[in-house]
């Protein structure tokens, strides 16, 4: 995630304006809270939308006891509150579409609700760069 000096300006105010649990998540997930943060204003995630998604990435924070968290954060914050278009993935050998592709049959949209985010880490979590880039010793909530 690389903002320009004004993108970070805005996202400061709007962190300002956030409720509580966001300023619970920067303190976990830095990245991915100013992402969701980004998302409500910016980008159409609704304010309840937006709740739900903070504490959800927090009781998955907390469950999974990642031995090996900042990567999660970075990952995290590439697709939260974003739609697969949006999604930037140069440089990692796939593209959006074939991503859509793969995760929408098995119920990830996008990345603009809890239950979405919820189910792609459901998906994820089984797979074995999960485990090995992040080393939980805890489960799912």
């Amino acid at each position: 995630m690389k903002l320009t000096e004004e993108e970070g300006k805005r996202a400061q105010s709007y962190l300002a304006q956030d409720f509580p649990v966001i300023k619970d998540l920067l303190e976990v997930m830095p990245k991915a809270a100013i992402e969701l943060s980004r998302s409500m204003h910016e980008r159409g995630v609704s304010k309840d939308d937006g709740q739900k998604i903070a504490d959800y990435l927090l009781r998955l924070h907390a469950s999974l006891k990642m031995e090996n968290p900042k990567p999660f954060d970075e990952n995290t914050s590439h697709v939260i509150g974003r739609r697969w278009n949006e999604i930037d993935y140069k440089g990692e050998g796939m593209t959006w579409e074939r991503q859509m592709d793969i995760y929408s049959p098995k119920g990830v949209e996008d990345f603009l609700t809890a239950e979405h985010l919820k189910r792609f880490f459901e998906i994820e979590s089984k797979a074995p760069y999960f485990v090995k880039l992040y080393r939980p010793s805890g489960s799912l909530p």
